[in-house]
């Protein structure tokens, strides 16, 4: 029930509430069930993803890897609830800067998820997303552009052509041909991510206008 009151206040943009009913729910989960167990682990995640909202990358970090640490004890290194814990450290790495360590985190839950889930799902297109952005940030466009397509590529596998998932994929895709100097490329995957963003979401939404933003300038 802590648990689930932490996750509410994070929802609704309290994390520092969502903290204190996790730490709550922590000592309590500790005491029932030791040290390492998954409800533990589960817990420890939470508060990793409390501070990652408060900005405080490198404090969350130090939570996902208890977390990871049990969940890798409890199930092995290959199990699903492995990877969703490598990603968010991952993504925590990625905000501090170290675009290279975040990949090496993806890529192994890049390699769970497929082999949990096949090539062809949206858990594995989200890896390939989050790899793309973080080679982009390293200054490498050309590689971050192979991973894009192959998520956009499971996107429309998923979800259809007109999805907001595949708008994401195509943005990202306008980004880093505008990177590489192809305008023309650019505008064209802007303007079809905006065409779904605004059919999905309205023209005030903030998918909607930064894609606008993004066509505005090429």
């Amino acid at each position: 029930a802590l648990d689930l009151l932490g996750n509410i206040q994070h929802m609704i943009g309290n994390a520092r509430q969502a903290i204190s009913y996790y730490e709550q729910a922590l000592s309590i989960n500790k005491a029932v069930y030791g040290d390492r167990h998954p409800s533990v682990a589960t817990t420890l995640n939470n508060i990793g993803g409390a501070w990652y909202a408060l900005g405080d990358a490198k404090k969350a970090i130090s939570y996902y890897e208890q977390a990871l640490s049990i969940n890798k004890a409890v199930y092995g290194d290959r199990h699903p609830n492995v990877a969703p814990i490598l990603n968010n450290i991952g993504g925590a790495w990625y905000v501090l800067g170290d675009a290279k360590k975040a990949i090496s985190y993806y890529e192994q839950a890049l390699s769970i998820d497929k082999a949990v889930y096949g090539d062809r799902h949206p858990s594995v297109a989200t890896m390939l997303n989050n790899i793309g952005l973080a080679w982009y940030a390293l200054g490498e466009a050309k590689k971050a552009i192979l991973y894009y397509e192959r998520a956009l590529s499971i996107n429309k596998a998923v979800y259809g052509d007109r999805h907001p998932s595949v708008a994401i994929d195509l943005n990202n895709i306008g980004s880093a041909w505008y990177a590489l100097g192809d305008s023309q490329r650019a505008k064209e995957c802007f303007q079809q991510a905006y065409d779904i963003f605004r059919e999905f979401y309205g023209d005030e939404h903030p998918h909607t206008r930064t894609v606008k933003a993004w066509l505005n300038r090429v």
